[in-house]
């Protein structure tokens, strides 16, 4: 796993490598919540979407010295609906980096490919904390039980609120939009979905 992690530096090009001891020194801004040298991330980040754009951007916040960002290898998404429309690894990952980039430039970027449930998280023991979502703060306690099992000390878990869609003037009466309205949630599947529905109405011959 660690061979095929790409290493961005402070105004450095791509690097295959280890974690560089010459850091460059974080110039960020104090947030009102606990931040830590080495903060983690993971998801699939295909169509990079708000709901993406929060997280990262609360990851990159969080960090002081360098972001670790775990993005599902293509083999793990095969089961993913519409598939077939999904980003390639590299589209991902350079999308993701672009927009950590945009946030902080003066950080430590590793973006890995993840291809088990775990990721980098579970051999790293240099990571300190993991910001999820609220849907995914559960199953990423187990992530610290396999840190536990390896040995290392846990994670801080910090959880972020989920992003719904806007809803229409109806929606909005008969619903609450929050983070129980999981059907309302911001997805890469929604949009995969909506990519789907439009090529199959542009391949319908006309009337």
């Amino acid at each position: 796993m660690r061979a095929s992690i790409s290493q961005y530096g402070s105004g450095s090009r791509a690097a295959r490598a280890e974690i560089s001891t010459n850091q460059p020194q974080s110039t960020r801004t104090p947030t009102p919540w606990t931040s830590y040298p080495h903060v983690a991330v993971g998801g699939t980040f295909d169509h990079l979407h708000i709901g993406h754009k929060i997280l990262l951007t609360a990851t990159a916040l969080a960090a002081t010295k360098r972001v670790v960002c775990g993005i599902s290898a293509d083999a793990l998404l095969e089961k993913k609906k519409y598939k077939e429309l999904l980003e390639p690894y590299r589209v991902r990952e350079l999308n993701t980096l672009l927009f950590l980039r945009k946030i902080r430039k003066d950080i430590i970027v590793e973006l890995a490919p993840i291809s088990d449930p775990y990721g980098p998280t579970s051999v790293d023991a240099s990571i300190e904390a993991l910001v999820v979502s609220q849907e995914t703060l559960n199953g990423s306690k187990a992530l610290n039980v396999r840190r536990e099992e390896n040995g290392l000390a846990p994670m801080h878990l910090m959880p972020i609120d989920l992003i719904v869609a806007p809803l229409d003037g109806a929606q909005a009466n008969s619903m609450h939009a929050s983070v129980d309205n999981s059907a309302l949630k911001i997805s890469s599947t929604a949009i995969r979905a909506a990519l789907a529905e439009k090529q199959q109405r542009g391949s319908r011959p006309p009337h």
